[in-house]
C-alpha cells in the first residue's frame, strides 16, 4: 500500500512539473479530438490485449447450445477462456475503467502525441515516463481522464462486433483493423508489405 502512494505521489510530482513547463511553453494544440480518439483507440486495442493474455491458457469453458439432440446427446466444446465470447463480454465491460491510469505526454525522440499509463496494469511505476515529456492541462489531467474514458466508452459501444470478432482469435495489427480498417479513427495506416506476404503465404 506504501508503495503504491510513493508511486502515486511521484507521478503527480511529474504532472505538476509537466504544468509548470507547459505554462512556459504555451498550448501546442497537438492534442486534439481527433488526435485523441485515435490514441484511446490504439491502447484500447493494447488493454484488451493484456486483460486476454494474462489469462491462464489452461483455463478452458464449455460452449454451445442446451438443446438436446435426437440422440440424447448435447453440441458442446471446450475452447480456451482467454478469447471466449464470455470472456470478452467482461473485458468490453470494464476495459475503459483502465483510462483512469492515463495521462498526455509527448515523445522526447519524435515529439509526437500519445497518452501513457503512469502505472503499469502490475501496479509498478511505468519504465517509459523516462521517454516523455508531460503535457498536462490545467486541472492536472482531471477532466481529460474522464474524456477518455468517454471516448473508450464510445469505441466499444460503436465496435463492440468487431471487437468481440478480432479478438476471439490471435492475429496481429489489431490496432490497425479497428482503429484504421473498420472504423476511421486514426489514419488508414497500411500493413508492412513484408508480414502481409508472409500472412498470405501461410494461409
Amino acid at each position: 500500500m506504501l508503495q503504491m502512494n510513493l508511486l502515486w505521489l511521484v507521478g503527480s510530482l511529474l504532472v505538476v512539473c509537466g504544468v509548470l513547463e507547459g505554462k512556459k511553453k504555451g498550448k501546442d494544440g497537438l492534442f486534439s479530438s481527433d488526435t485523441l480518439k485515435c490514441l484511446v483507440c490504439q491502447s484500447l486495442v493494447e488493454e484488451i490485449e493484456f486483460l486476454i493474455n494474462k489469462v491462464d491458457p489452461k483455463k478452458k469453458i464449455e460452449t454451445g447450445t442446451f438443446r438436446l439432440n435426437s440422440d440424447g446427446t448435447q453440441n458442446k466444446n471446450i475452447i480456451s477462456y482467454a478469447r471466449s465470447q464470455t470472456h470478452l463480454m467482461e473485458i468490453v465491460d470494464s476495459v475503459c475503467k483502465t483510462f483512469e491510469d492515463y495521462a498526455q505526454a509527448k515523445s522526447k525522440v519524435s515529439g509526437k502525441p500519445m497518452i501513457i499509463r503512469i502505472v503499469t496494469p502490475e501496479g509498478n511505476m511505468n519504465p517509459q515516463m523516462g521517454e516523455v515529456d508531460m503535457v498536462p492541462d490545467d486541472d492536472l489531467n482531471t477532466r481529460l481522464k474522464f474524456y477518455m474514458i468517454s471516448l473508450c466508452e464510445n469505441i466499444v459501444e460503436d465496435q463492440e462486433d468487431d471487437i468481440m470478432e478480432l479478438f476471439s482469435k490471435e492475429g496481429k495489427h489489431n490496432d490497425i483493423q479497428l482503429c484504421s480498417k473498420r472504423s476511421s479513427y486514426c489514419e488508414d495506416t497500411e500493413i508492412p508489405a513484408d508480414e502481409y506476404e508472409f500472412e498470405k503465404e501461410e494461409l
